[in-house]
């Protein structure tokens, strides 16, 4: 029995992108969809890919074989992905293999032979463009809110929440007094202008204590490094998908602020594992509060609770356990 985890080949050269920006501008969709589906690539390495790679991981240490499966076959992250995983060419899969698919990418899943799982943890990619009533697919997601979005896309079948996975080897707690007084940080590329209306908002308040610190274009290990610095965390994005960042913060001890993202933040408990604010004014007006350092300590505490569940000796582990023995009897 193996598992096989499809995921997109990083390309990072800009005649590429360029060129996909002319077909772009011509209005070349179809064309666009094609080369996506055939070839697979993405620029930069989102969430979802690393949390593909976890489970990839956390399989492997539960005694099964898993694998990685690009169309190169290649391990195109190196350093910015997870070392020491096994990477074949997407082809080169066996009919009895059990396929994880992405979201991105399920329109591949009616050429996959064998038992398929689609793996869908991002609501911007969840299309019914594959025969999901098919009884050899089964349909994963990662949080209440995209179940409900997964239940409206595929009325009639059985979806599993699946865990998150989050490395707290990586990110370890770290208390608040550790930590660089009043640094905040923030990802530009999701929700800037929340950002930068959050950060005025607060200074026209009067706000000194806090001082935004944008992140961009880091591999997963610098981000890690860099994590050890923040007391404070601005959850930004307006949609979500997989929502490792906030997670990661809490595991950090990082307190998180900022929007929910419609839920797919789903470990965000206003006051007790984090502050949620969906306007800008509303956030400026929890970071006043949140320079209170007893209200971050137990934030910050409460939020560490809540999250480990996630680490993967925990739940990652035992779901890995169950699923293993669920599809020795179908491999």
């Amino acid at each position: 029995m193996r598992f096989v985890f499809l995921t997109a080949d990083l390309e990072t050269r800009q005649s590429w992108w360029k060129f996909q920006e002319i077909l772009t501008r011509l209005r070349l969709q179809a064309l666009q969809q094609h080369l996506q589906l055939k070839l697979i690539r993405v620029g930069q390495v989102f969430g979802g890919t690393l949390n593909i790679m976890r489970h990839c991981q956390v399989a492997q240490s539960c005694g099964v074989e898993a694998v990685l499966a690009t169309i190169s076959g290649k391990d195109t992250y190196q350093e910015k992905g997870i070392p020491g995983l096994r990477y074949i060419r997407w082809q080169d899969r066996r009919p009895d293999d059990i396929c994880i698919v992405p979201d991105f990418v399920t329109a591949l899943i009616d050429q996959v032979e064998g038992p398929v799982i689609a793996y869908l943890q991002n609501p911007l990619f969840v299309k019914a463009d594959f025969n999901f009533r098919d009884d050899r697919v089964t349909l994963w997601t990662d949080s209440p809110y995209m179940l409900e979005v997964c239940q409206a896309a595929y009325p009639g079948k059985e979806i599993q929440i699946v865990p998150n996975i989050i490395n707290n080897d990586q990110f370890p707690f770290i208390p608040q007094s550790s930590r660089e007084s009043g640094l905040i940080f923030a990802f530009p590329r999701k929700g800037k202008e929340y950002i930068l209306e959050t950060q005025k908002c607060y200074q026209t308040m009067g706000g000194k204590y806090w001082q935004f610190e944008l992140i961009d274009g880091l591999s997963i290990q610098e981000l890690a490094l860099q994590f050890r610095r923040p007391q404070a965390f601005l959850a930004s994005a307006e949609i979500e998908g997989c929502a490792l960042p906030p997670q990661e913060s809490m595991a950090s001890g990082i307190v998180v602020i900022g929007k929910n993202a419609r839920g797919a933040n789903f470990c965000m408990e206003h006051r007790e594992t984090a502050m949620i604010a969906d306007t800008p004014e509303a956030a400026a007006r929890c970071l006043f509060e949140l320079e209170n350092s007893e209200l971050r300590d137990s934030i910050a505490q409460n939020a560490y609770q809540a999250i480990k569940r996630y680490f993967p000796s925990e739940e990652p582990t035992e779901f890995w356990r169950e699923t293993i023995q669920r599809f020795s009897h179908v491999a």
